[in-house]
């Protein structure tokens, strides 16, 4: 079916008043657009950062090639000072090692003179150490010979006061007078006087107990001296003034004198242990036994002459 024309008075123009379907179908729809303007704002971001893109890279680009300008002023500037510093070095390290060299000949000859020095110092030192050990084992001789001397001296003196002391005794006897007479605390028998001491000492302990009493450690010379002690000494044991100190196996009274009577126990001495020099009196029996001097005793016994 054609469409109506109408006619507005003029030749030249035609109004349709009526449209067809098909003339109808090149009408713009809403939706086409809004999808032009989508595709025109994405090409403009794509513009905008492709012009953002660019212009960072050529800033890194200029500052790329600052750096590597400065780089190179500063390897130059650094080659050429370090050259002339390790230039300066090396030739301080080639005159020190040419004076090394020079001196290393001087330097052997005053480490050889060294070694030779210390040896010869060993080797006096060496001789000097034996002087000093001769010069000790020399005085610790004397030392040993001197303490002897002064012992066998005070051991005379004492038996020379003694023997002056009983001649005066047996002198005041003749001329009629009566020598019994001891301090307080002591005991007589046959013209001595006796002490007995109830303190627990080792045997050096009791030889000066004695001494600081004016009397020594008893020596017992007859079986009736042996009976007296023994009812009156401590029943435990006592210290008596017999020893072997000086030579193994030959027993002497603090007098000096000998054994001229004996009262060992059985077995008797034996010097067991680690040596046993000083004698003591068991309490009970009487009987005598080696001891240890360094042992103690319950009891020691003294004497000395009685006065008229």
């Amino acid at each position: 079916m054609e469409p109506e024309a109408k006619w507005n008075g003029s030749s030249d123009q035609v109004e349709f008043s009526r449209m067809s379907p098909r003339s109808q179908g090149f009408t713009k729809l809403p939706g086409q657009k809004t999808c032009g303007k989508s595709v025109l704002l994405f090409t403009f971001v794509l513009l905008i950062s492709a012009a953002l893109w660019g212009t960072l890279l050529f800033l890194f680009i200029t500052r790329y090639q600052e750096i590597v300008q400065d780089l190179g002023k500063l390897r130059e500037s650094c080659v050429y000072h370090n050259d002339s510093g390790i230039l300066t070095v090396i030739g301080q390290l080639q005159e020190t090692q040419l004076n090394l060299k020079t001196n290393v000949p001087q330097l052997s000859k005053t480490l050889n003179k060294l070694q030779e020095d210390q040896t010869t110092l060993k080797s006096k030192a060496s001789q000097f150490s034996q002087q000093l050990n001769r010069f000790e084992e020399d005085g610790t001789a004397f030392r040993s010979q001197v303490l002897n001397e002064k012992n066998t001296a005070t051991q005379a003196r004492e038996k020379l006061q003694e023997e002056i002391q009983k001649l005066w005794i047996e002198f005041q006897r003749a001329n009629g007078s009566i020598c019994t007479k001891c301090p307080e605390n002591w005991q007589v028998f046959q013209k001595k006087c006796y002490f007995f001491g109830k303190e627990p000492k080792t045997w050096a302990q009791a030889k000066y107990a004695c001494i600081n009493l004016q009397g020594r450690l008893v020596s017992i010379k007859s079986r009736e001296e042996q009976v007296f002690l023994n009812r009156n000494a401590n029943k435990k044991g006592s210290w008596i003034g017999l020893r072997d100190l000086d030579i193994e196996g030959i027993f002497l009274w603090m007098d000096g004198s000998s054994l001229n009577y004996t009262n060992w126990g059985r077995g008797e001495p034996n010097n067991q242990g680690q040596g046993e020099d000083c004698v003591a009196m068991r309490g009970t029996s009487g009987l005598w036994n080696d001891a240890n001097c360094r042992g103690q005793q319950d009891s020691w016994i003294c004497e000395k002459l009685a006065t008229c």
